[in-house]
């Protein structure tokens, strides 16, 4: 138990915070390099040696020129049918830059900020209780949520709270 302007408290919950939202980050981004590497190395390499052959020969036989060009023409009209599949994959792409962006931004870098930093508030005022199963919290004067109550009940309107600045996770205080 850690001491904040001789208040003690529990910065556990901004260390799990950060913890969590780390391995949330990098299990997303490990799944997406993974996925991204599938996507673009579909073809088969048998296939793309093949080509290359076939390139090679087909400058100066003409049977393997009418055959690359007939290669060509399959792959041009399966790209053509396979682009609702390009479409999905850009937007699934996209959603996934999204939300690694949202979880770096709103979970990762602040969490790892406060607890770094310690850069923890100290509030002593009014507060409203709130006791909920899942996310209790506690909204102070100036309209700041809180997330997590402590030792407070839904009956307290007066104490003192230690939270971290940018999670608004409570760390320790008292009537």
């Amino acid at each position: 138990m850690n001491t904040f302007n001789g208040i003690p408290i529990s910065d556990y919950r901004v260390l799990v915070h950060s913890i969590i939202f780390s391995i949330l980050f990098l299990g997303l981004m490990i799944a997406f390099c993974f996925w991204l590497y599938i996507s673009l190395t579909m073809k088969n390499p048998k296939e793309r040696q093949r080509l290359r052959k076939l390139k090679e020969k087909a400058q100066n036989d003409e049977n393997a020129k009418k055959q690359l060009e007939k290669i060509e023409r399959k792959n041009k009209r399966r790209k053509q049918r396979n682009k609702d599949n390009i479409i999905t994959d850009i937007v699934i792409w996209s959603i996934t830059v999204c939300l690694a962006v949202v979880i770096l931004a709103l979970g990762v870098i602040p969490g790892w900020t406060d607890y770094i930093k310690k850069d923890y508030v100290v509030y002593t005022g009014e507060i409203t209780v709130y006791n909920q199963m899942k996310r209790s919290r506690i909204e102070l004067e100036d309209g700041t949520t809180i997330w997590g109550r402590g030792d407070f009940n839904e009956e307290d309107t007066y104490g003192t709270v230690v939270y971290s600045r940018r999670t608004k996770q409570f760390l320790g205080g008292g009537n």
